[in-house]
């Protein structure tokens, strides 16, 4: 499942309910201090997810233009189980649903701090919400998010359902014109919010706002009580070779860097940036340091590990394998900007990238589309098998590589010695 075809459903559902999406005015101010008045009553689409570490479960809802919080529970830690293995799960979600396995989009998954149980946020039908839990057994059950009496708080300066991106027609051989008028059509605020994570007691929201400076990093206190910030923030992309201000970050995790409290953040094609969080302040425009770039390709998750004892962030992305990136690598790392940045073109091939302490390329087999820390020992992602092409739900080991063997043939499938004998 690609990045698009979640925007395209978000799209799906502002042009069949149009009746439904606040309208924002696009003269909002810079300051979000106080939240939007205009607050949903109920869920509209289920996007990105995330939990605080006393299981709230946050909803990112690009529809409503608004977050949802719903109350899990803390519970309690389950017992041992043998490692997640779903095979097929979009057709069991499909049948519990009792909908179409066409119509079946995942949107997002986060895993319960305490319980171990992943939730999937799912579009289903005619574009219907719902988020699906799998408890460490395999057992999926639908959470009922009306019973969980949820609160909700509302973006003021979301772009409007009538804002729309540019046609790229002609910018690559590569597809027809019409699927790149189609995806210029994809309302913008399908990117109102496209990740977040609970740090250090708020709920921090990356996305794009309504401004001509529109990527956006918002800070919301929680509980909701109406106190919010909002930080426009520009990098160096070094691959373009410029200031970019208007595509946002698409994945991030918090970090203590250089002896500060700091915000990592992947954006496409494939920067790596350091932002301190003290920088994060109401009505600020910032520049975070760019200290590497993975390569072409657009992030998917950041998911913060212990990699042989040393705490690591695990990088997807939706154009290559994923990346084990050292957190040590970033401390007292260089800042790249126009004078010291290689020049001359967007290319993998270029000898210069992978560029910076971006830490290693890792085996994965499959196209891993969201990933969460399951547990210490295991990584649980939603991926897109690479010999059957059907969507599992699966665990795989943090350590020392991220696959299961079933997937790949070698010398040790052959009768003979194994694996360490000689």
């Amino acid at each position: 499942m690609k990045k698009f075809t979640l925007l395209a459903t978000v799209s799906a559902v502002l042009i069949a309910a149009p009746a439904m999406v606040p309208t924002l005015a696009h003269a909002a101010p810079a300051s979000v201090a106080a939240a939007s008045s205009r607050t949903p009553a109920k869920l509209q689409y289920a996007g990105v997810l995330t939990f605080s570490p006393d299981g709230v479960l946050f909803v990112g809802d690009n529809v409503s233009g608004a977050v949802f919080a719903y109350p899990m529970g803390e519970g309690v830690a389950p017992a041992a189980a043998p490692p997640l293995e779903m095979d097929g799960i979009d057709d069991r979600i499909a049948a519990m649903l009792k909908a179409s396995k066409s119509s079946i989009h995942i949107n997002g998954m986060a895993v319960h701090p305490i319980t171990h149980d992943v939730y999937l946020a799912v579009a289903f039908g005619a574009g219907r919400p719902a988020v699906v839990k799998v408890s460490p057994a395999g057992a999926l059950s639908q959470v009922d998010l009306a019973r969980a009496k949820p609160t909700s708080w509302s973006i003021p300066d979301a772009p409007t359902p009538d804002e729309h991106f540019r046609d790229r027609t002609g910018d690559w051989p590569v597809p027809a014109g019409d699927k790149y008028r189609q995806k210029a059509m994809t309302p913008m605020r399908s990117m109102t919010i496209v990740d977040m994570k609970f740090h250090n007691g708020e709920l921090f929201v990356a996305g794009i706002s309504n401004e001509e400076f529109s990527s956006t990093l918002r800070r919301v206190s929680y509980p909701f009580d109406g106190q919010s910030s909002s930080t426009a923030v520009r990098i160096y992309h070094v691959a373009h070779e410029r200031y970019e201000t208007r595509a946002p970050i698409r994945a991030m995790q918090f970090a203590t860097i250089d002896g500060e409290d700091t915000l990592v953040a992947a954006y496409t094609c494939s920067p790596i940036v350091l932002i301190p969080t003290a920088q994060l302040k109401d009505g600020a425009k910032v520049t975070g340091r760019t200290v590497g770039d993975m390569g072409n390709g657009q992030p998917l998750s950041l998911v913060s590990v212990l990699f042989n004892g040393q705490p690591s962030l695990f990088a997807t992305n939706a154009g290559h394998g994923p990346r084990m990136i050292p957190i040590s690598g970033l401390q007292k790392a260089v800042a790249y900007l126009p004078d010291n940045s290689p020049h001359g073109g967007v290319g993998d091939w270029r000898p210069e990238y992978p560029l910076g302490p971006v830490g290693k390329s890792l085996m994965f087999v499959g196209s891993s589309l969201f990933a969460d820390k399951l547990d210490d020992k295991f990584l649980v992602s939603v991926t897109r098998d690479a010999n059957s092409g059907s969507l599992n739900l699966e665990a795989v080991p943090m350590f020392p590589l991220p696959i299961k063997l079933d997937q790949i043939w070698a010398e040790f499938d052959f009768p003979g010695r194994g694996p360490g004998q000689q």
